[in-house]
């Protein structure tokens, strides 16, 4: 009995090649989508799980109390990791993380690390990053000491360092501080939040920088491991973020900022802290949401396309149901063979499907900037496509094996039309998937066009044709000359020296003000600047003027002159106008404010523009030389830069960046979510034109007499074509009535996220609806056309 319904499920699949492709073509890609996302989710959700201490690692973030409101910052002083060891039972080893810059040197060999981090010696004991070379339960005792990763030691030393006697080899750090190489660490995993570099001690920084051992230093992420019991469960993270939540008043009197956790887990997918304090890899557990969001509505798709294809065959194969019934089949054998049929579809689906995605995978790794491989060897990828494999067998022939199972023999047999059976529900299924695929249109069409308003919006400065130069070494303390030679080179418009660069600007402070109510404080972001500042970045005043050098007091340090933007004005209770004159303290210097900046965007338009100050101090060092080049003159202009810089500081690397390039990184992940999301509407198209293209052919095919018929009454071939077609375009047009609330919800949503957004028009609703329409049209069309151009003397011969 088996062997005889396998024999009719092949004759039938052969018998009908256009519907079988169609059927099984869908499912395929619909499910090699389905596992592609699954990859890139799963890739997602690994990240820092290969910890062996991960269930039990926490970081440590504070809550600060503001003016404007509570700000969540990843960063925290200094002495806090210590002391949560020392004074609290619950932790098992505390370890902080810190970021540091400079140039290491041996011999003639000269590299500027990429990724320079501070640690404690407990980094190697809390965290799983092995060693390649070294111990990692003896480095870091002493100050004087240095890791590399493997990347590192291959970039410094050679492709055959491991064959070299690394360890105890001097490295000289910043041209004056002598660090021992004591380890070689294995890079860091794709997967982990951390990557470095090379590594430091805290112990070299406490030497070296007095503010790593204060209280009102927050500059380090703060990570603990909590006491695990007997049985494996680790410390209530709830009671013990308790026991801490006002920690830093105990050892800082009048510290009023709360301490709380934030699992391992959760700190690639879950960060979203103030203030860029928040460093290394990260990603959004709301973009991985969305992903799995679309591969569903992919896969759903594709079920919908072979549950409507496969009652639309209902009509073909109603004798054979009425036939097996007459002679005693019974309706459960008829579900069980209808079931088996669909389960055969779907397995010889999900074989293609690793094909698809293998072919798939690599435009698919370079959108998402991943290196995904499908890992078949293990069990559980396995295990999952059976689970698939019987899920999608049930949710695809379930309603198919029912209807059919149903027709009555008497009336099949006696030739009664059954052609119309389970139409209603096809039609709603077909609304169904337009619904999706138009939702994903729209989602697609809103995507980009915030990242082209974030791209081409105002930003209150010009970034074209602008770069920047790091100056490092005894150079940030010379810079003025540098400018000057500079600002000679015949490729170069303008050059200005800062202490920021304007795409990482992080560094700022609390400010008092003339007027200020008590208690009433803010932070403020900072630069210094000179007086060409203004001029190369083409910033505006909205008041005042702008930095002078022959004016004394505005690059005195003891009575200084400020400029603010807007917004600080405004924060402070004034006007651009009523600013001017005004005295304000910042970090322990007054001064006038001389001149108000017209509103600048220095962080992505994700925030609201932040207040700012602007110094000018020319005996304070600058890290950043900012260039306008003339046009087409950039190569020109980075040659000259290159050799002026190496003549002034030849011990460093010169290193430069350019300001709009920077800036668009920023929305790195929005542009590949909106790059992968394009491809999948295109997928998620094509699959119901696929399902629309056969429900097209069927129709045609049962209303073939209908269409003879009509011809020879004298009908138009333009009159059938619209008449084929309208029964479908009705429906894609309820989709669209359906799908535009839907995605207009949920766009409305993820553009929430931005403080400066496009507005959510009729004419991207409009635009994807046409699309849909045009789509569908020309999808029916070609089947309507071909129907309408038949002969319709060989539709009627038998009548």
């Amino acid at each position: 009995m088996l062997h005889n319904y396998v024999k009719i499920a092949l004759r039938n699949l052969r018998r009908s090649p256009l519907y079988s492709l169609l059927n099984m073509g869908g499912l395929a890609l619909g499910m090699a989508c389905c596992l592609l996302i699954a990859l890139y989710v799963a890739d997602e959700w690994r990240y820092d799980r290969f910890h062996a201490n991960y269930p039990n690692i926490y970081r440590v973030w504070e809550k600060q109390k503001q003016a404007d409101g509570l700000f969540d910052v990843a960063v925290t002083p200094g002495p806090l990791a210590p002391a949560l060891a020392k004074d609290f039972p619950d932790v098992v080893q505390t370890t902080r993380v810190g970021r540091w810059a400079g140039l290491l040197t041996q011999g003639k060999q000269s590299l500027e690390a990429e990724q320079m981090l501070i640690v404690d010696s407990s980094f190697f004991s809390l965290f799983s990053f092995p060693m390649r070379l070294g111990n990692a339960k003896t480095v870091f005792k002493n100050p004087d000491e240095v890791i590399f990763s493997e990347a590192m030691a291959e970039r410094f030393f050679g492709k055959d360092w491991a064959k070299m006697a690394l360890l105890g080899r001097v490295i000289t750090f910043n041209g004056k501080d002598n660090l021992t190489l004591t380890g070689i660490a294995q890079n860091p995993p794709s997967q982990s939040s951390i990557q470095f570099d090379v590594l430091l001690p805290y112990k070299w920084l406490e030497k070296n920088d007095e503010w790593s051992k204060k209280w009102n230093g927050n500059s380090y992420h703060t990570y603990v491991q909590l006491r695990a019991n007997a049985t494996g469960a680790a410390t209530n993270p709830t009671a013990f973020a308790d026991k801490i939540k006002d920690a830093l008043s105990r050892y800082d009197k009048g510290n009023d900022k709360q301490l709380f956790l934030q699992p391992l887990a959760d700190i690639y997918l879950r960060s979203t802290f103030s203030f860029e304090t928040d460093w290394g890899k990260r990603s959004s557990i709301g973009y991985v949401r969305l992903f799995v969001a679309v591969g569903l509505i992919v896969l759903l798709i594709a079920i919908v396309n072979f549950i409507n294809l496969a009652t639309a065959r209902a009509s073909q194969r109603a004798k054979e149901v009425g036939v097996r019934k007459v002679v005693g089949a019974q309706r459960g054998a008829l579900v069980g063979q209808f079931l088996g049929e669909a389960g055969l579809v779907t397995a010889v689906a999900l074989g293609l499907s690793p094909v698809l995605a293998e072919v798939l995978l690599p435009l698919f790794n370079d959108v998402a900037a991943k290196t995904l491989v499908i890992p078949y060897q293990l069990p559980i990828f396995w295990g999952v496509l059976i689970g698939i494999l019987v899920l999608v067998s049930l949710l695809a022939g379930l309603y198919p094996a029912f209807v059919l199972s149903s027709f009555k023999p008497v009336r099949v047999l006696k030739g009664a039309v059954v052609g119309q059976s389970g139409r209603g529900f096809r039609q709603g299924l077909v609304v169904g998937q337009f619904v999706l695929a138009t939702v994903l249109i729209i989602g697609t069409l809103v995507i980009y066009r915030q990242l082209s308003f974030i791209q081409n919006a105002r930003l209150g400065f010009d970034k074209s044709q602008l770069l920047y130069v790091r100056l490092k070494g005894d150079l940030k303390f010379k810079a003025w000359p540098f400018q000057q030679q500079v600002r000679q080179l015949p490729s170069v418009a303008q050059a200005s020296l800062a202490t920021g660069n304007l795409v990482d600007v992080a560094n700022g402070g609390t400010v008092e003000w003339e007027g200020q109510a008590p208690k009433d404080e803010f932070l403020i972001t900072n630069m210094n600047v000179d007086d060409q500042f203004m001029t190369t970045t083409g910033m505006s005043l909205a008041s005042g003027r702008n930095f002078s050098a022959r004016i004394p007091a505005d690059t005195s340090r003891v009575m200084g002159s400020y400029l603010i933007n807007e917004t600080a004005a405004k924060r402070m209770g004034y006007t651009a106008e009523s600013a001017l004159g005004k005295r304000v303290k910042f970090w322990g210097v007054t001064g006038k404010i001389v001149g108000v900046l017209r509103d600048f965007h220095f962080r992505p338009l994700r925030v609201a523009i932040e207040p700012f100050i602007f110094r000018f101090q020319p005996t304070n060092p600058y890290f950043n030389l900012l260039v306008k080049t003339r046009p087409d003159n950039v190569p020109r202009t980075i040659a000259a830069l290159t050799n002026l810089y190496k003549k002034a500081d030849p011990a460093n690397l010169f290193a430069y960046g350019f300001v709009d390039q920077d800036l668009d990184a920023q929305y790195r992940s929005e542009q590949r979510t909106g790059r992968i999301i394009l491809y999948f509407s295109v997928l998620a198209i094509l699959i119901s034109c696929l399902g629309l293209f056969g429900l097209a052919a069927f129709t045609a095919e049962i209303r073939t007499k209908e269409i003879g018929v009509r011809k020879v009454l004298g009908a138009s071939v333009g009159s059938i074509v619209a008449l084929l077609s309208s029964d479908f375009l009705k429906l894609v047009i309820i989709a669209i009535v359906i799908a535009s609330p839907l995605a207009w919800w949920g766009m409305s949503r993820w553009l929430q996220d931005f403080a400066y957004k496009t507005d959510l028009g009729w004419g991207i609703f409009a635009g994807a609806g046409a699309l849909a329409v045009g789509v569908a049209l020309l999808t029916v069309s070609f089947q309507s056309v071909k129907a309408a151009l038949a002969d319709p003397v060989k539709s009627l011969r038998t009548e």
